[in-house]
């Protein structure tokens, strides 16, 4: 839809439906829609102009009407269509992208591409490049139940406020985190992890397949025995970490996180044999040194941050969802 943004827009949409026969919209913002079938129905339309959540929350907490609400924004995130659904709104944007649903209207376009859209968009403090704002969320989902100033954050951090600002209003654009006098806290980690979860299962990490004659508990043991000895730092994660928070699943292999100047030292003290499968052992290599922020001892092994984890559990086959899940819900949700 090349339209501005302004009840017009959904006139010429409206207009270009083959059920609708004619709309028209007065100086109220009510959309009169008569349909094919001679039925005539009325819309009130509320413009935002913006599509992310926390101003699309906006408009609908300000909303008096009696009538079934269109919002028209410039675009609309999967997160702010599904607080639109929840709240009985509909919505367009200017891609032509709609959800309308009252009572035998029912019409939904979706996957227009946007040009609209910023482009600083959702997956940008997700992707694996940004390690300072991977950082910061694994920061404050460590205890969700803290407040932070900023200073205090940047500091817990080790960045600038600056960076800490950016992930802030990005957060609060999608409603996740709320702020006070006291400081900002996380209101939906779930949110908040499954989309990262999205973003990160979008790259492939560079992984070494092991094979060991020894069974689980004894690797694992073994890893241990090597860390206390030389140092190396070798981090549990997947179901071998998952398990340590939450014992829910059976598993048949080791993962663990590494840095890759350790691969070989790792593999000739373990007794591994590298191989294309049938692998007992995945070596994980470190794609930063972040993925091992608030790792912890856990019965003389180190294992991975419940974030972590859930990361890497979301794209393991074999119940990997659902140790991910209890891990979401039990640790980091706590």
């Amino acid at each position: 839809m090349k339209q501005a943004l302004s009840t017009d827009m959904f006139k010429t949409f409206a207009n270009s439906l083959p059920i609708i026969e004619s709309c028209t919209v007065d100086a109220n913002n009510v959309a009169t829609l008569r349909l094919s079938s001679n039925d005539e129905t009325s819309f009130q339309l509320a413009i935002s102009r913006d599509g992310y959540p926390k101003q699309i929350k906006t408009v609908i907490s300000e909303m008096v009407s009696d009538l079934y609400c269109v919002i028209l924004a410039p675009y609309i995130t999967e997160q702010t269509a599904e607080l639109c659904k929840r709240a009985g709104y509909g919505f367009l944007d200017l891609a032509g992208n709609c959800y309308i649903a009252y009572k035998t209207l029912f019409v939904e376009i979706k996957g227009n591409k946007n040009e609209n859209t910023p482009k600083r968009s959702i997956k940008s403090i997700y992707e694996r490049s940004s390690v300072v704002s991977s950082v910061i969320l694994r920061t404050i989902l460590e205890d969700t139940r803290q407040r932070w100033k900023l200073q205090d954050l940047a500091s817990a951090a080790v960045c600038s406020i600056g960076q800490v600002s950016k992930v802030k209003e990005f957060l609060l654009n999608q409603t996740y985190i709320e702020q006070s006098k006291d400081g900002i806290s996380v209101t939906d980690p779930k949110s908040i992890m499954r989309d990262w979860a999205r973003v990160y299962s979008d790259y492939t990490e560079e992984k070494v397949q092991c094979y060991s004659l020894s069974g689980i508990t004894d690797i694992e043991a073994k890893i241990a025995k090597m860390t206390k000895e030389t140092g190396i730092k070798c981090i549990l994660t997947g179901f071998s970490g998952g398990v340590r928070y939450q014992p829910v699943v059976r598993y048949q292999k080791v993962h663990a996180l590494i840095d890759a100047n350790d691969l070989d030292k790792i593999v000739e003290y373990l007794s591994l044999k590298r191989v294309d499968s049938g692998a007992n052992v995945i070596l994980i290599i470190k794609y930063d040194s972040c993925v091992g922020v608030n790792a912890r001892m856990i019965k003389n092994n180190m294992v991975a941050s419940p974030v972590q984890i859930f990361l890497d559990c979301m794209s393991l086959k074999g119940r990997g969802e659902e140790m991910a899940e209890e891990i979401l819900s039990k640790e980091i949700c706590k």
